[in-house]
């Protein structure tokens, strides 16, 4: 059995494992969307034809323009999916929070800002208000002095 038939081979058994894996998420989502009331008659017949694909192809689809080769299902099929499990995961939600008709979201991780305070300097606490103003204090400054005429003063120590 030389390299290449091995590569086959592994290929062969890798695409087998993708496509079951594919069935479990299909399977999972028919139960769950079935046990919530939720399936469509649309989705029942989609999850019925993919499954039966996988069972006899290893693949659900054909052309691979509309795919990769090593995908079980195409790119538009793991919409669909992705579309179910967040319709099952939004049914779940809903029945956990009890409002049936209000679409729940995810927690923010923002804190509530109804207590806001700025964390600001307020001007008019750093006023000291004294009861007899005081004779005000005079600084003593150095005097200016008069700016020196700039001259070139020429150093020793060139090349001789």
């Amino acid at each position: 059995m030389d390299e290449a038939e091995k590569q086959k081979i592994k290929d062969q058994k890798a695409r087998i494992r993708r496509a079951r894996s594919a069935q479990r998420k299909l399977k999972k989502a028919r139960t769950e969307l079935e046990a919530l009331g939720e399936i469509t008659d649309w989705e029942d017949e989609f999850i019925a034809s993919v499954d039966e694909r996988l069972e006899k192809y290893d693949s659900a689809f054909a052309d691979p323009s509309l795919g990769g080769f090593a995908q079980a299902l195409s790119t538009r099929q793991q919409q669909v999916l992705a579309q179910m499990r967040r319709k099952i995961k939004d049914k779940n939600k809903q029945a956990k929070e009890g409002d049936p008709g209000k679409p729940q979201w995810g927690k923010s991780s923002f804190k509530n800002k109804q207590d806001f305070k700025p964390r600001v300097r307020n001007i008019e606490d750093d006023i000291c208000e004294d009861p007899e103003p005081s004779e005000p204090k005079r600084e003593s400054f150095p005097k200016p002095t008069k700016p020196k005429k700039p001259f070139l003063k020429i150093i020793d120590g060139g090349k001789k």
